[in-house]
Formats: structure tokens, sequence, C-alpha cells
């Protein structure tokens, strides 16, 4: 098929993005927001560090707001919508055998929510910034004086956002795959966003509804989150839903990691029905381990072993997975790219996050750890290392089938690698500082942890260095990279049976629904 007619080139112009109802058209859009956001929350995370190091007299309600802002925009405008909103967009109806979304409309939606709640989140940092942390814990959020209102109405716009996918993503896995395609012939890509649709759905309402009712509770000091209620209140609310907006971030990343394994390896899915029960576990254990960050903050002791024992209850299932992965690339003809790179700093990366964690739910030593620089590093580690790291995966093995070119591999390798060590220098030493007892926020460093903090800064430049060039690479392969084949890596998933890029409509001919791939 010429390129004239791929969905890259329709002649709609670029006044045709802003009114378009392509699937995959929105995704390009997406990724340009959340690249975009990534940089702000990055700049604001890189001056505190720098700050910090270099010893600045800055007031402790400055970089209260800088990291509230960072940790806005990093956990709920970047990692959360980041894999379901590009990949997912993207990819769902190509695997499916679908032409488009069910409804193409509500894609469009769920755009411009996310870009109104970026606006209204951006506009209270102009207008006055709010420094309540990103968990917005009470009484904090009632009496900080920033533009409060305008961050909830943000955040409110995001979770409509967030409802507008999940709704789109459920109806298009149920009506939408191609004829002779069951539930259990679908990739693991499409399962993982099928479950997160579930979170999405049910995540967004809650937090719509709950930030506008501590938006009224800040104004009036009156409501269920008010200062006459208990703090926990609003703790046991902001982590029921946010608990599982971690796992949706999770879940489909290591959708992406399996399709990336299982392509690069030539093979089909060891154990395929396990992958999707275990997807399925941790979706159930996501919902109900939510108490086991309220440890040490006046919970009841016996809630904080339940919710514990819980969240243990993850490592089950993740351990399938895993053995899965192992299993398929165990004999598999593997090709040694620029994804095969960025799949080993996923597990290295994701493992260590996991093994951080183990430490946080023990209540021993949870307490301790909960309020140091030990936390930050998990999350890092689990986010940046893990989610982070499968979506760069993704966007290496899934490039020639958005833009139809191949990238430079040596270039690809050399920006994963420096991802990989980067980000090992860069938060393993907040590790050990952690351990010492250094508090998450705190821009004064003891004398001997200054090494510690050097090596950390270091890390950050060598990150950051890695993802530039990963992102070089990828946008000159859009002017000078070679045309790519229909299907570069061999694999027999559905997206892959269709022109790179696709046409408007996806596909010439609708394929039959039985996928060999997971035999």
């Amino acid at each position: 098929m010429s390129s004239s007619t791929t969905y890259l080139a329709d002649g709609e112009g670029l006044g045709g993005w802003f009114s378009t109802f392509d699937h995959k058209k929105i995704a390009w859009m997406f990724l340009g927001w959340t690249m975009g956001l990534f940089l702000c929350g990055g700049i604001l995370a890189g001056y505190f560090k720098l700050m910090s190091f270099l010893g600045m007299d800055v007031d402790q309600a400055t970089l209260d707001r800088m990291l509230t802002y960072h940790g806005v925009i990093m956990v709920f405008m970047f990692l959360v919508p980041l894999i379901p909103s590009v990949l997912g967009f993207f990819l769902l109806p190509l695997q499916l055998g679908a032409r488009e979304m069910a409804l193409p409309g509500l894609s469009r939606f769920s755009l411009r929510f996310y870009v109104a709640g970026v606006i209204l989140m951006l506009a209270s940092l102009v207008v006055c910034p709010v420094g309540t942390g990103w968990t917005f814990a009470t009484p904090y959020s009632l009496i900080d004086g920033g533009a409060f209102l305008l961050l909830a109405l943000g955040m409110m716009s995001m979770a409509l956002s967030w409802v507008s996918t999940g709704v789109n993503f459920l109806i298009t896995v149920h009506q939408k795959r191609t004829e002779g395609m069951g539930f259990f012939d679908m990739p693991i890509l499409a399962w993982s966003l099928y479950l997160t649709a579930y979170v999405l759905l049910a995540s967004g309402i809650l937090l719509a509804i709950v930030i506008m009712y501590l938006a009224a509770a800040e104004a009036t000091g009156r409501g269920l989150f008010s200062g006459l209620n208990n703090p926990l209140d609003w703790q046991n609310y902001f982590w029921f839903i946010t608990t599982p907006a971690a796992f949706f971030a999770i879940i489909p990343a290591m959708g992406v990691i399996t399709e990336v394994i299982a392509g690069i390896s030539r093979k089909a899915v060891t154990g395929y029905r396990t992958v999707v029960g275990s997807l399925i576990a941790l979706l159930a254990i996501s919902f109900v381990s939510w108490g086991v960050h309220l440890t040490g903050q006046g919970q009841d002791a016996a809630l904080s072993f339940t919710f514990a024992v819980l969240s243990l209850l993850a490592v089950v299932p993740v351990a399938l997975i895993v053995y899965s992965w192992l299993a398929t690339l165990n004999r598999g003809a593997i090709l040694c790219g620029a994804p095969t790179t960025y799949v080993i700093a996923f597990l290295l990366n994701g493992g260590i996050g996991a093994m951080l964690g183990l430490f946080l739910v023990n209540m021993s030593v949870g307490d301790y750890l909960a309020a140091t620089l030990f936390t930050t590093a998990h999350l890092h580690y689990l986010m940046m290392g893990g989610v982070m790291g499968a979506m760069l995966a993704g966007l290496y093995y899934w490039w020639p089938k958005f833009t139809g070119r191949l990238y430079n591999q040596n270039l690809g390798r050399l920006g994963a690698a420096l991802y990989m060590i980067g980000l090992n220098l860069a938060f393993f030493p907040q590790i050990i500082m952690g351990a010492k007892g250094l508090a998450q926020g705190s821009h004064l460093v003891p004398a001997d942890l200054v090494g510690l903090q050097s090596l950390s800064l270091t890390g950050m430049a060598i990150l950051v260095s890695g993802l530039c060039i990963a992102l070089i690479n990828l946008l000159t392969s859009l002017t000078s990279g070679p045309v790519a084949p229909a299907n570069p890596w061999g694999a027999s998933t559905l997206e892959w049976q269709t022109d790179s890029p696709p046409p408007e409509g996806n596909f010439k001919t609708l394929p039959e629904g039985k996928n060999p791939y997971l035999c």
C-alpha cells in the first residue's frame, strides 16, 4: 500500500489531527502530551535535587509546592495514563482485528478531558501553587491557601479522562473483536488493557467525587473531610483509589513486556492462561491492599497486619508471570535489538522495586522506612524502572507499526543501557540514604550522605542522557530511517497482519480471529 493511503498521510493536514476520531492519531497526541509533562515533572525533580546538593537556602513552603506538582504530574498525569493512552489507544483495535474503537467520539473526549486537566493544573501553579504534597493529606490541604479548587478541577477532569478511556476499552473488547476471536484468543496486551479498563473506570469515578468533596471542605470548612473529622478518613479514600491506580500502571506494563518477550523470542506465550489468571489476581489484590499505606499512622495493628498479608499475596501472581517470561525466552530465537535491552532493564529495575516493597509491607521495619527516601526509591524503581521501562520497550517494539520506519539499533541499545545504568545510580543510593533515616522531601543532606547524593545526581544525568538518546533515535528515524516491512519481528498477533503504518481503517480485509501466536 502506498504511503499516501496510510493514516499519517490522509491529506487532512494539521487541522485534521485536532478534529480526528482516528484512534492512532489520538495515541500520537497522548504521546506528545505525556512526554511534555514528563519533561516538566523531571525539571521540578532535578531542580529540587540540585538545590539540595548545593545547599541552597530555600524556604520549605517552596519546596513543598515543587514536590506537590512533581508528584501530581508524574503520578496522575504521566505514569497512570501513559501506556493505556498511548500504546492502548493505538494497538487495542489492531490487536482485536477492528477498524476503530467502539466509541471514536469518546476517544477524542478522553484526550480533551486530559488536556483540560493539564491546563487547570498549570493554572493553579500560576495563580497560587498548592503545597499539600501529592497525597493532599488533611488537615494540610484544608489550610494550605493555594489555588486548590483549580487543581481539584484539573484532577477531576483527569479522572473523567480515565473513565472515558476505561468505558471505551471495555466496550471495544466486548463488541469489536474480529469474527472468531474469543476472550482467550486475545493477545496478552489486549487482556491487560481490558483489565486496566475496570480500574480506570472505578478509580476515575471515585477520584472525581472525593477530590471535589475535599475541595468543598477546603472552601467551606465543612463536609466529609473537614477538620472536624479524622485525618485517616481522607487517607483511606485516597489510598483506596490510588493503590489500584499504581496497579493499573503496572498491569498494562506487564502486558507490554509479555508481548515484547514473545515477539523478540519468536515463540508463543508460555502459560498463556496462567498469565491471564495472574493479571486478574493482581487486579483483585489492588482493591484490597490499600491499608498497607496507613501502617503506623493510627491504623489498628490487626488491620495493618491483615493488609500486609494481602499485599504479600501479590508475590504469587507476579512470580507466575515472571516464570512465563523466562519460559518464553528459553530456547527462543531471541533478537538482540533495542527492545530486548529495555526488557532486561525492566526485569532488573522492576525486580529491585518489588523486593523493596517487601520491606515496606513488613510491619517491623515499614513504620521506619515509610517516610524516608527508601520509599522514594521504591516508587521510582517501580514507576521509572517498571512502567517507563515497559513503555520504552513497547515503543521501540511497535515503532515500525506506528511510523513505518526503522531506527538505529545500536543507538537504541546505547540509550537503553544508559537508561538502565543511570536509573540504578540515581536511586540505589537513595535506598541506603533512606535506610539511614533521611526523610522524603528533605533538602538538607547530612555530611556523611553527601557522597551518595552526588552519586545519585550523577546517575540522574546519565538517566537523562539515555532518555534523550532514545528519543532522538526515534525522532530522527521519521526522516532518515529505512522503510520498515509490515512485520519486521516475524510476529503473528493481528496488528502485524496489516501494513506499517496501517491505513485509516486498519485493515484492507478484516483478519481471522484465531491467533496462532497464542497456541
